[in-house]
């Protein structure tokens, strides 16, 4: 028996349509928003330059949400007109729900703090009157950031529908920013970032040492390479040659949303992670190191599931080793010292050796009967009950890959050195034998004992967003001649500035977005580039401290991972309207 036509009413008609108007409107303000905070945010420069940058940078970052909010609020004034009502569609998940008690806390803290309104001294060296809503000069990291980045999540997880246009501006705009940090280092300062307001000393040793870029401190630039050298990197690796394949919304047709591309777009990403890796090295980024290998590594169950993807991924260390042996060569001639040949072979051997064995596998065939088969299946994912055997084999990889760093860390970090990345190899092999000292992390490990040490004062849910300056024991500053007005430490800073329930939420998000995003990354390409960047975030976090110049880009990456969840089958069901 034939089932039943559904008859679709006129007014069912219209309610489709009305929904489809204004999803096509909530799209292009999420769009917007994303090619603003991935793409323009983290280039713009006012006319100082270096000069009281981070102040600019939120401003530019509170004008651009503020319209975009505008926007919305327009948006929904049109909707209350429309007969019959729209309802909003969609429910709310663990992790929006999270979220939401993160602002909940962040709010609350912020109306109990009892630092909001101290006296301090600012830059000027004069008193200045402390704003638990803006937070601290320079830092601007105070409740009405962190709410924005609330914002910011639940604008791209609700409305935001992927475009190839914007992944490829924003390998764009990451080439740029990378490749102006590059020749800033050489000399070439043609944007004249170096203020020529400060004395010479401050300016030689301060911006010269820890300033980088359109983005500036280096522990900004640290953050922002880290989630671009991963974002561009693994969509070199997952985005399939195929037009037909999407890059999102798997299950759709390709006429309707998603991203098929050529593939000639894939060598951008891949230059721009090259370039964004350059410019790492230069800054001596530990934590962006750290977070890029931790979360490459953790990736490569999801670049061996098929010879394609695993090339590439040979492909890309390849690439990134090639740029580090050749910032040491032009480093060395920068500064008259020629490195021995016999120095930098070991390096263009593994270049060779990878790039050789990648290019191999993209090629390879298995026999000539079997072409057309393996080709075709060289860019889709296994099958499920494949994936246990990968899992197996990914994790033994893992755990030997976790083995080998951990015997060249032993053997390589014997011997103390002053500073670059032996330093950070030396530290690692002190902590690993039990001899954690304050000095270790540049003073990290000194900053967040005492840290912990004041969380019993506030522990529920803390001193009010951006108050670490303040939390923190005053006996405890200046003994390395320093004032700490950050932790070092997103995760401690947040335990501190918002409490254990605070930092409760923000796990349960990051740990929400995480397992959820996992679950399609094996099948969706953008989730899988989307989810290692979010990884990589995550891990350099621990060392790291959060402004609105790069943190941002956490919350825009989770806005994408949790849109990959939506159920795809609520949204186009017929929906109830107000009677």
């Amino acid at each position: 028996m034939s089932k039943p036509k559904t008859v679709i009413s006129s007014a069912e008609r219209r309610i489709t349509s009305l929904y489809a108007k204004y999803d096509v409107w909530h799209n292009r303000i999420a769009r917007a928003l994303v090619i603003i905070m991935l793409c323009i945010h983290p280039l713009y420069l006012n006319a100082q330059r270096y000069g009281d940058l981070t102040r600019h940078k939120f401003v530019f970052f509170c004008v651009c949400m503020s319209v975009i909010l505008f926007a919305v609020l327009i948006v929904w004034g049109v909707r209350l007109f429309e007969k019959p009502m729209l309802i909003p569609r969609g429910k709310l998940t663990i992790i929006d729900y999270s979220v939401l008690g993160f602002a909940a806390v962040t709010i609350l803290s912020s109306l109990l703090s009892p630092f909001d309104g101290m006296l301090f001294i600012g830059r000027s060296y004069e008193p200045v009157r402390f704003n638990v809503w803006l937070g601290m000069e320079e830092r601007f990291d105070g409740a009405v950031t962190q709410l924005l980045f609330v914002a910011i999540y639940f604008i791209v997880s609700r409305w935001y529908k992927p475009s190839t246009k914007d992944f490829i501006l924003f390998g764009i705009s990451a080439g740029l920013v990378a490749l102006i940090g590059i020749l800033q280092f050489y000399g070439m300062d043609f944007l004249k970032l170096w203020p020529n307001h400060v004395p010479e000393y401050y300016r030689e040793n301060y911006y010269d040492i820890f300033f980088r870029s359109t983005l500036g401190n280096i522990n900004i630039v640290s953050t922002y390479v880290c989630v671009t050298i991963l974002f561009t990197g693994f969509l070199f690796i997952r985005t399939p040659e195929d037009s037909s394949i999407l890059l999102t919304n798997e299950g759709l047709k390709p006429h309707e949303t998603g991203i098929g591309l050529k593939a000639e777009w894939r060598y951008l990403w891949l230059a721009a992670s090259a370039l964004c890796f350059w410019m790492m090295d230069l800054a001596n980024s530990d934590s962006g190191l750290v977070g890029v290998a931790a979360a490459s590594f953790l990736a490569i169950p999801l670049v061996i599931e098929n010879r394609k993807t695993l090339g590439r991924f040979l492909i890309l260390i390849s690439t990134w080793v090639y740029v580090f042996a050749l910032q040491m060569y032009f480093y060395d001639v920068s500064i008259r010292e020629i490195r021995t040949a016999a120095g930098m072979i070991p390096f263009f051997i593994v270049v060779v050796l990878l790039a050789a064995g990648g290019v191999v596998l993209i090629r390879w065939k298995s026999s000539a009967s079997g072409t057309e088969k393996s080709e075709s299946n060289a860019e889709h994912p296994v099958s499920n009950t494949a994936q246990p055997a990968r899992w197996k084999l990914g994790i033994i990889i893992i755990v030997s890959c976790i083995a080998a760093g951990l015997l060249a860390v032993e053997f390589l970090g014997r011997q103390e050195v002053a500073g670059g990345y032996g330093r950070f190899i030396y530290e690692a092999r002190e902590i690993m034998h039990g001899n954690i000292r304050d000095e270790l992390g540049t003073n990290r490990i000194y900053i967040w004992r005492n840290a912990l040490a004041a969380l019993p004062n506030d522990p529920v849910i803390g001193t009010g967003p951006d108050t670490f300056v303040f939390a923190f024991p005053q006996e405890a500053h200046g003994f390395y001649g320093e004032n700490y007005d950050k932790a070092h430490n997103e995760y401690i800073q947040i335990l501190i500035c918002q409490g254990i329930l605070g930092l409760l939420c923000y796990m349960t998000f990051l740990g929400g977005v995480f397992v959820k995003g996992l679950k399609r990354a094996f099948r969706n390409p953008l989730a899988a580039a989307a989810l290692v960047a979010f990884t990589g975030y995550c891990v350099q976090a621990i060392f790291n401290i959060s402004l609105p110049i790069a943190s941002q880009m956490l919350w825009v990456l989770a806005g994408m991972l949790a849109s990959t969840q939506r159920d795809k089958a609520a949204d186009s069901s017929p929906l109830s309207t107000n009677p």
